[in-house]
């Protein structure tokens, strides 16, 4: 998995927006990203918030 800074200051931006309300994102495709277990425990926990509109990842 992808350890380096600008991959991880890449995953803390995509958190970011994903946690600002209102967002308007309902498809997310990371298909060709290569994230970190903890950067997916991120963006799961995100996904669980009623503010969040990704329906699709």
């Amino acid at each position: 998995f992808l350890k380096s800074p600008a991959a991880e200051e890449a995953c803390e931006y995509l958190t970011g927006v994903l946690g600002k309300s209102p967002l308007l994102l309902t498809e997310l495709d990371l298909s060709e990203d290569k994230l970190r277990a903890l950067d997916g425990e991120k963006l799961s926990a995100l996904l669980m918030d009623s503010h969040c509109k990704v329906e699709k990842m």
